[in-house]
């Protein structure tokens, strides 16, 4: 059997969140801290790191997750350590500072322009989202 290691690297302000992991389209199970260890057979296998999974709005399934897929080689008896993490750094950023403000406009009255710019970059934000979502993390081997 190979060991495979997946590694979470997040930095110091972002919360820990459950990751649910696939290999080879299996669900085998959830990582709840920033590192988990499988024991799988040697050979390629195919590494999924998923956030959330489909809601279901009406009569519809939603699949509104954020994942990232890699294909990793398992050799027998040497560990192969797999990191991730969120490559969106810098529309992170100005989300938080957006999300900032919106609270600080909570207090203080802020100028119509501020509500017209914020609400337009929450919407391009919302909208690379849903574009990126399959390929949200940043997946490298160690």
């Amino acid at each position: 059997m190979a060991n495979l290691i997946v590694r979470h690297r997040r930095r110091w302000y972002e919360i820990s969140l459950p990751h649910a992991l696939f290999v080879n389209n299996t669900f085998v199970g959830v990582m709840k801290g920033d590192v988990a260890s499988l024991a799988l057979p040697p050979g390629n296998c195919l590494l999924r790191v998923q956030l959330g999974g489909p809601v279901r709005v009406w009569k519809w399934n939603l699949d509104l997750s954020l994942s990232s897929c890699r294909v990793v080689t398992l050799a027998n008896g040497s560990p192969v350590t797999v990191a991730f993490h969120d490559r969106e750094r810098f529309w992170n950023i100005l989300f938080d500072v957006d999300l900032f403000l919106w609270v600080l406009g909570l207090f203080v009255k802020m100028p119509l322009i501020y509500k017209i710019l914020s609400d337009l970059f929450f919407l391009v934000w919302l909208v690379r989202l849903v574009l990126v979502r399959k390929r949200f993390y940043s997946m490298t081997l160690e």
